[in-house]
């Protein structure tokens, strides 16, 4: 329809709706009556509303804020909780509307879960859906003034005294609530659970003026040759004018137009679709990080209306190549690319609310350590724009599973499946960082006999159908990234780890190949955060019982004291590294110690194993495994269980030995019938320098043997050095140990190796002293004899909490020089430095 004569449509407007809001809980009940709308429109505060000083806000936030409940990760406090989830809840706002007889809608992009929408009175929406924005239509039902309700129902329902969670909205099974089944479940930490409710995202009033962009899909591709980009931009929306075009610009990393473009979109009962290509020659490339720089272009998209501006919305998008020569295999702009990295859960399960500065640090935490990828894990929501935008410019490769899709065969889940991957496809596919999409997490897995608890055979997995319209409709909308059906999948059964990718259950089963992988998407040990981490989320008397014993015998299951049962999960007990290669524990120091480094022995083995890809007597260059990644990156609550990063963002032991054996360049021990030295190279250039190996005796403390070879080795290969015994370290006595050195011409180490002659068990080390000293505000440290697992560990007026070293729990040879950066929040404090069974300990001041 015309736009009326001589007036111009005015532009699109947003507004978010922040200030102002209120919460209320109410007993369950199916909808919120006249009289109880009307109290909501007062600006009264009283009558058991609390005020919410910042929106989005979950109820929970708001509950702590007001101290009407504990901090919800304290000992018994989760528990403490359930009464919020059995009740029901209302948030409450007054806005004000500029326009009122306008075309406006209502969008709100985050709601968690069963919700009701009143808009001055009247109900005028109903939701069940977290991983989905809702967007209302409140065209003509504005005011000046409008008072806007959410009610927020229970998500349980009592039945004979029981609480059952509720499915289904009414009992209408096309109403299902979707929502994270980790609400329900004391699997990422909470105990017995933590189910969440209320507004984890923005909400925003828009006055549309009847023409608006709904959709904008965005995808970068290169030609075989580099050389030339493609951009391909699909805008869709509605338009209530014919007069109207869309304009594209297409900004390159500088921030110049490299091109612009117009469309007459077509136009048809009031909305619009507009197809654009623009090609680019010699695009700057984007590379993961290790192997070249992240350059971003920017697509600006500007919906036009009777030849005036009226929206604008941008992608930002990277031109690569993506190939995959073998399953699991990438190549990225011509170049191998193996992913080292690991699963990412969301950052924090007390709140759904984006907290952009925590996941800021996680990534620097990860860049630290050496990771270049991550797996989205689906069984929680999945992370914010601000994620994705911070993978490409940080050089992050993604394998992204669907969020917690309801794989099954029957007509509504299959529908749920297909429209929720549409939309996260078209959302997520402009990102030059994913590079995997996955139909879910284990399904197909924990359907096979040998993997269910009950060992049943359960015939073909029911949920394939879902999985694989899923698929088609990955190859539809991105027909360049790999998609498979779950995750793990291929193979003789869904974990075969010689033919597609494997979840490291070897501590739960025997599980045929699992020497050389094809690619890891999960590998599981678990171990205990740092103690002072421990003592401020377990009681005292839980943490080390007067009573316990740590004699392991006949019938004992777990290799911690019972009490800590109720922080942890996952039958973690079973899910141990090799703990029995290390010295008893004599307290819960010594206890964190043997789980944490025992994780870490496990997962330095099976990685270095993985990098090299090849046994030392296979004379091929072949890397057998494309890529490796830990369960799980980060805690999203305190527990004792298997993260990497814990909930406070201290590193566990484990997360130091990440850091080595994901270095780009990596030295190798290879310990078998006979020792080898490797080398791996996993950057973009030749690496040379000169490998020296040494035969070191801790009592006599002297170096007794010695080996010198010079080393070249091409980009994206391993290799071995030497075998040992043909070069003169052959027969030794195990109390020796073997360190192994590769510098560059200047003397410059660029990697080193330790490994001990015998089970650190048997091994008695002596006892060293460490002479620390602060060199531009590093540590610069030394050691009179072998030290073992050097711990720093900081204190900054009682905080021992954001001390972040550059690197911990590590060997150090007499006589070298060892650097260490502290990369934390504080400025200044007082460093313990003390290799881990040694007496001696060095104290500094230090300052930045």
């Amino acid at each position: 329809m015309p736009a009326a004569e001589g007036k111009a449509i005015p532009r699109w407007q947003c507004k978010e709706i922040s200030d102002g809001w209120k919460i209320k809980s109410l007993t369950p009940r199916k909808s919120l009556d006249a009289s109880f709308l009307a109290k909501a429109e007062k600006v009264d505060n009283s009558d058991g509303w609390f005020v919410a000083s910042t929106m989005p806000v979950m109820v929970h936030d708001i509950l702590l804020q007001r101290g009407r409940i504990e901090t919800p990760w304290l000992p018994e406090a989760a528990e403490k909780c359930q009464w919020v989830a059995e009740q029901d809840w209302v948030y409450a706002v007054r806005f004000e509307a500029a326009e009122v007889e306008v075309e406006s809608l209502l969008r709100f992009e985050g709601l968690d879960t069963i919700v009701d929408v009143y808009l001055n009175g009247k109900q005028i929406a109903s939701h069940s859906n977290m991983y989905l924005s809702l967007i209302v239509d409140v065209s003509g039902q504005l005011r000046k003034e409008n008072t806007l309700v959410l009610h927020f129902h229970s998500v349980y329902e009592q039945s004979d005294g029981k609480r059952l969670r509720i499915r289904n909205v009414n009992g209408d099974p096309d109403r299902r609530v979707r929502r994270p089944n980790q609400n329900y479940s004391n699997y990422l930490g909470p105990y017995p659970n933590f189910s969440r409710v209320g507004v984890y995202d923005k909400i925003f009033l828009e006055v549309t003026h009847g023409s608006k962009i709904t959709e904008i899909v965005a995808e970068a591709s290169l030609n075989e040759t580099l050389t030339i980009g493609t951009m391909t931009l699909d805008v869709a929306g509605i338009c209530r004018v014919d007069d109207a075009e869309v304009s594209v610009r297409l900004l390159n990393p500088e921030g110049r137009a490299v091109a612009t473009l117009t469309s007459q979109p077509h136009i048809q009962d009031g909305t619009f679709t507009s197809h654009m290509v623009i090609h680019v020659d010699r695009p700057h490339l984007w590379w993961p990080r290790g192997y070249g720089d992240q350059p971003l272009y920017r697509v600006e998209a500007t919906l036009n209306v009777e030849g005036r501006a009226h929206q604008t919305v941008f992608r930002t998008l990277g031109f690569r190549r993506v190939n995959m020569p073998k399953r699991l295999h990438f190549m990225v702009n011509g170049v191998p690319v193996r992913l080292w990295g690991g699963d990412w859960v969301t950052p924090r399960w007390d709140t759904a609310v984006w907290d952009q500065p925590r996941v800021e640090k996680l990534f620097t935490i990860a860049e630290h350590a050496n990771f270049n990828a991550f797996r989205v894990w689906g069984v929680v929501e999945s992370p914010r724009n601000d994620f994705y935008e911070m993978a490409d410019k940080r050089g992050f490769l993604l394998w992204q599973d669907f969020t917690e899709l309801p794989l099954a065969a029957d007509a509504r889940s299959r529908a749920i499946c297909r429209e929720e991957a549409t939309l996260l496809i078209k959302r997520l596919k402009h990102h030059p960082s994913i590079v995997v999409w996955c139909g879910g997490n284990e399904a197909a897995m924990w359907n096979h006999q040998e993997y269910n608890g009950k060992m049943e055979d359960r015939g073909p997995w029911s949920g394939l159908i879902a999985a694989e319209e899923v698929g088609a409709i990955c190859r539809k909308l991105d027909p360049d990234c790999y998609y498979q059906p779950s995750s793990p999948y291929h193979g003789e059964n869904p974990n075969d780890p010689q033919e597609g990718n494997t979840h490291g259950y070897t501590n739960m089963w025997f599980v045929p190949g699992y020497d050389f992988l094809n690619f890891a998407s999960e590998d599981t040990r678990i171990a205990a955060p740092p103690l002072h981490s421990i003592k401020r989320f377990m009681t005292p008397e839980d943490i080390w019982p007067d009573d316990y014993s740590p004699v392991y015998k006949h019938g004992d299951i777990y290799p911690y004291p019972k009490t800590w049962l109720r922080y942890t999960t996952g039958s973690s007990w079973k899910k141990t590294g090799p703990v029995e290669l290390f010295y008893d524990a004599t307290n819960a120091a010594s206890l964190v110690y043997r789980l944490g480094m025992a994780e870490a022995l496990y997962y330095q083995d099976v990685i270095e194993r993985q990098r090299r890809g090849r046994d030392a007597t296979d004379t091929s260059d072949r890397r057998r495994c494309g890529g490796y990644l830990v369960w799980k990156f980060n805690d999203s609550w305190p527990q004792i269980y298997s993260g990497k990063v814990d909930y406070f963002l201290e590193p566990y032991h484990v997360y130091y030995m990440l850091r080595r054996v994901y270095a780009p360049v990596m030295l190798s021990f290879d310990k078998e019938a006979y020792i080898y030295l490797w080398v791996v190279n996993d950057t973009p250039q030749t690496v040379t320098g000169t490998a020296r190996i040494q035969l070191f005796h801790l009592g006599r403390n002297e170096m007794r043997k010695e080996i010198i070879r010079e080393v070249s080795i091409d980009p994206g290969r391993s290799k071995v050095v030497v075998r040992l015994d043909e070069a003169g370290i052959a027969t030794f006595r195990k109390e020796h140990i073997l360190y192994a050195s590769l510098t560059d011409k200047s003397g410059q180490i660029i990697a080193e190796a330790h490994c001990l002659g015998d089970i650190e068990r048997r091994v008695t080390f002596p006892d060293a002293r460490l002479d620390v000293k602060v060199r531009n505000g590093a540590l610069v440290i030394k050691s009179d004899k072998y030290a073992h697992s050097v711990t720093l560990a900081g204190d900054a007026d009682g905080d021992a909490f954001g001390w972040f070293f550059d690197d911990n729990y590590f060997d150090l040879m007499p006589g070298r020089e060892k650097i260490v950066r502290v990369l934390g929040d504080h400025r200044r404090g007082l460093l313990t430095v003390k290799a881990w069974y040694s007496p001696h300990v060095a104290n500094v001041e230090w300052q930045r």
